[in-house]
């Protein structure tokens, strides 16, 4: 039974007539390619407060990694076994509650609402990009797709779904208490994106 049998059910035991008026569909979406693609990304990014850092290959960007963490004085690292780097080879850590930054790699990005999509399961941990109080992703720019319907058609197009979909947008915050805004309450209060070109 589909939805608008269910309503019709419905309204007939209610005594009620169908609706005279059929909602409009949503207005399409403006496109969003290439170079303006990447920069709606960048500014969504900015507004979640997100730090980015562009960088021209993969190569640069696991070099950037590696001074920051050096600058931070990190003394853990955790993330998935394809991004253990020698470079940080003393800091990797299998616990993600003890890590001071835990790394992931993007599957997708969503430039409308500069948002991170991480399919979890296997070594793919969601305890990498949700327990330390940093979380570091590298998005490839050929990742980043304009909407969130984008990503749920390509979704529909896997052999099968994952233990877990993660779609991150900016730090952890919320504002229960008193309407206001504590960053960090629920998962990491700091995200990071290497955002890399070329790729």
């Amino acid at each position: 039974m589909n939805r608008e049998e269910l309503l019709q059910r419905v309204r007939a035991s209610l005594g009620q007539a169908a609706p005279a008026t059929v909602p409009h569909p949503a207005p399409p979406q403006p496109p969003l390619a290439g170079a303006a693609l990447i920069a709606r990304f960048v500014s969504r990014l900015e507004e979640l407060e997100v730090t980015i850092v562009r960088c021209a290959g993969r190569s640069a960007a696991h070099e950037s990694l590696s001074r920051l963490a050096a600058e931070r004085g990190w003394r853990s690292v955790c993330g998935p076994a394809s991004l253990h780097l020698p470079t940080l080879a003393g800091l990797w850590t299998d616990d993600p509650r003890g890590a001071d930054i835990g790394l992931a790699e993007a599957d997708w990005a969503i430039a409308a609402t500069g948002s991170v999509v991480i399919l979890n399961g296997g070594p793919a941990a969601r305890s990498h990009s949700l327990l330390p109080p940093v979380s570091g992703i590298f998005v490839a720019e050929s990742r980043v797709l304009p909407y969130l319907g984008d990503v749920l058609r390509r979704l529909t197009e896997l052999p099968g779904l994952p233990a877990c979909v993660s779609i991150i947008s900016g730090p952890s915050n919320t504002a229960d208490i008193n309407a206001t805004r504590c960053v960090g309450v629920h998962g990491p209060g700091e995200v990071i994106i290497w955002l890399i070109a070329g790729e």
